[in-house]
């Protein structure tokens, strides 16, 4: 069950809403008060705030204040009847769901995100890491949930790729980074002749391999100097947290792994010290595609042409995987074109 905060200044409108987010046990506030919902906000601070309005621009008020740490996620309830028009916020996570819509797929809306808002605050282990005690695995499961209806699991895809989305448009590369990464790695895959099954967990984890860095500060991500010893200590859990994150939404445990090994290095040099031995073979497909782009497509650093980078690869082969940097090489390099020639009579 999860605290929130309702915002709509339509009375029959709002209790619609609040009584179907009851429906699940979840505790509603209302606030018909749509234009001050920031300051609604810090006296209830709920898990999520619910805004069923007739226009975004009640919604699209601005604060000098920024909230800390990970701010409760904005899902935005929309009639039919309404433009459908996305609102982007940078200090948080912003979804939609437009009518009609059934009574499961909105409340699994609302369950993906409470989800994902107490998976990116709950502090968790390194892979190489102690195991938990036995007063956190208690309070985990104190602090799970049996849902009162069954939910379709298609909005939780959907909130995980909204997630990985707006975690995109806060890093340090062209906008695209995941679409590009995901691209590279299918072309990867295709050289090595990976199976179909496989290459379908390669692409998803592609998509959000960057979701954990959702969890992360803006200003951190952006920083031009030198990252101290926390803050790269910092940085440098996303894909962890990404995995979590993943495994709270997704189910999906190879692509959870594949997120959580996709800065790993063949000599062990990685995030988590994983040799290429340990370590899939999507997450090797994945540092190389990833690896790629981030130096090709880099806002904060200097960019290298295409050539230079793929040098880079094949230089750093006790880093990266000789196999994946071939296939890259050889689906990347250009392709001399072909001008028809007309025969003169």
């Amino acid at each position: 069950m999860a605290d929130i905060l309702l915002l709509s200044g339509d009375r029959q409108r709002a209790s619609d809403v609040r009584g179907l987010l009851r429906q699940d046990g979840h505790t509603v506030t209302v606030s018909r008060d749509v234009a001050s919902w920031r300051e609604s906000e810090r006296q209830s601070l709920p898990e999520l705030i619910v805004a069923a309005v007739e226009e975004l621009d009640e919604v699209r008020t601005h604060s000098a204040h920024r909230p800390r740490g990970f701010p409760a996620p904005l899902l935005i309830v929309q009639h039919a009847s309404q433009p459908l028009r996305e609102l982007q916020l940078e200090e948080r996570l912003v979804d939609r769901v437009q009518s009609p819509f059934t009574v499961e797929e909105l409340l699994a809306r609302v369950d993906a995100l409470v989800r994902l808002r107490r998976a990116v605050l709950r502090a968790g282990p390194r892979p190489d890491g102690p195991r938990r005690s036995w007063t956190s695995r208690l309070a985990a499961l104190l602090g799970a949930r049996v849902p009162r209806l069954p939910k379709p699991q298609g909005p939780y895809f959907e909130i995980a790729a909204r997630a990985a989305e707006w975690s995109d448009r806060r890093d340090t590369f062209e906008p695209g980074h995941s679409e590009r990464v995901c691209a590279l790695a299918a072309m990867i895959a295709d050289g090595l002749g990976v199976g179909d099954s496989e290459a379908a967990v390669l692409l998803r984890a592609a998509m959000l391999h960057d979701v954990g860095k959702i969890a992360m500060p803006v200003e951190l991500l952006r920083q031009l100097a030198p990252l101290d010893a926390d803050q790269l200590r910092l940085l440098r859990s996303h894909p962890e947290r990404g995995a979590q994150l993943l495994r709270a939404l997704d189910k999906d445990e190879e692509v959870a792994q594949t997120v959580l090994l996709h800065h790993e290095r063949s000599d062990g040099s990685g995030y988590y010290g994983r040799r290429r031995e340990q370590t899939p073979r999507n997450a090797r497909i994945l540092a190389v595609a990833e690896t790629y782009d981030a130096m090709t497509t880099s806002l904060v650093k200097e960019r290298l042409p295409q050539d230079h980078a793929l040098a880079i690869l094949r230089d750093r082969q006790e880093h990266y995987d000789g196999d994946c940097v071939a296939a890259l090489s050889e689906a990347v390099r250009p392709r001399p074109g072909r001008i028809p020639v007309t025969r003169w009579p």
